[in-house]
């Protein structure tokens, strides 16, 4: 079985490979013609810093994008749909509509009108959220504010819920804390669960894991409570940081380098997707030929003193095309999201961050 994961993670990671050499088949094998038009560079959406953010408030009812190191979401009256990605975010300001954060530590301060996705190493409820929360990060501590309107899931290390959820909770983390109202079911995965005084869950309890749930005399379950024991998950904590680790690796890298491709060279980086979009089977056939045969070419190049530099010159040339791969993968992902959201289609950041987002969260799939 384990063999079996590692093939089907070198499929991926080789099928990722293969739209890396389609990057550089596309790029110098075809150079489609560009028509002069009025506009020839595709429209991007602009990339707030700090500064401009803190200077400029979202006039409403307009939607809020920006990427920067520090976002705080204000304005004047209120937000639309919020899309943010930096080191720190923060939103100050009422939205209406969805919004989604990623950064090293997230802060919601005030009330979302719709869903709620956040990733990032802190994230921190404190306004409520009308619809669904899905959260991922290390810690993730819903306050007493914090109240949910529907669903949440979470994937943390530390998960600490004060805040009441009006449905279902489901979470996968090393330690859970409840100290307040689940209106649905809660199953969790964790290492150690604790029900603190006032914790009630109008619902079923159920706690895969090691050790039973700590429910105190203070709290309540008016469902069953159910400990389905799993022995093999007394190392949960080292292994969802060591995930979440490596996921945010991944995001941070795919992200800074996919950001730099679009902010410098905007129309490469669209020319090279749409070759791929559009001659996606031949180009996929021909890179996986040229996979298959690069290990016997480099190995017969290394037994060759003239050779060597070659070898070392097509190496280096393979693991760009690599890393650039993970790039338009993403940034073709993006584009397919923000179509289904019927927003922000012609925003080649807000494609990248989108796209790798997802892209990472696949390959981190256990």
């Amino acid at each position: 079985m384990k063999d079996a994961k590692i093939n089907v993670y070198k499929a991926f990671i080789s099928l990722i490979a293969v739209f890396g050499i389609i990057f550089i088949t596309s790029t110098f094998a075809q150079q489609p013609e560009t028509k002069k038009t009025e506009s020839s560079a595709p429209d991007r959406a602009p990339v707030k810093t700090e500064e401009s953010v803190e200077s400029s408030p979202v006039k409403p009812p307009e939607d809020f994008l920006s990427a920067g190191q520090n976002i705080d979401v204000k304005s004047e009256g209120t937000i639309g749909d919020v899309a943010v990605a930096g080191a720190n975010v923060t939103i100050s300001e009422r939205a209406l509509g969805y919004v989604m954060a990623a950064a090293a530590n997230v802060n919601i301060n005030a009330p979302v009108g719709n869903d709620l996705w956040a990733a990032g190493a802190q994230i921190f409820v404190n306004a409520p959220v009308s619809d669904n929360a899905m959260l991922a990060g290390s810690t993730v501590i819903i306050q007493k504010d914090g109240t949910i309107g529907n669903d949440v899931r979470i994937a943390a290390s530390t998960v600490d819920i004060k805040a009441r959820i009006n449905r279902n909770l489901r979470v996968s983390a090393a330690n859970v804390r409840i100290s307040s109202e689940v209106g649905g079911d809660v199953e969790i995965y964790a290492q150690n669960v604790s029900l603190d005084p006032g914790a009630k869950v109008l619902g079923n309890l159920v706690v895969h894991g090691p050790n039973e749930p700590i429910v105190s005399s203070g709290a309540k379950v008016f469902g069953n409570v159910e400990h389905r024991k799993i022995e093999s998950t007394q190392t949960t904590g080292s292994s969802i940081r060591n995930w979440f680790g490596g996921w945010f690796i991944r995001f941070l890298w795919i992200t800074v380098l996919g950001l730099v491709a679009v902010w410098f060279s905007p129309v490469w980086t669209d020319r090279v997707a749409t070759a791929i979009r559009a001659h996606t089977g031949k180009s996929f056939l021909i890179g996986l030929l040229v996979i298959l045969a690069m290990p016997i070419l480099l190995l017969l190049l290394l037994i060759t003193v003239a050779g060597l530099p070659l070898a070392l010159l097509l190496g280096a040339l393979t693991v760009v095309a690599a890393l650039l791969s993970a790039v338009f993968v993403s940034y073709l992902t993006g584009e397919w999201f923000l179509k289904q959201l019927k927003r922000w289609e012609k925003s080649n950041v807000l494609k990248i961050i989108f796209g790798a987002l997802i892209v990472t969260l696949v390959m981190s799939l256990p």
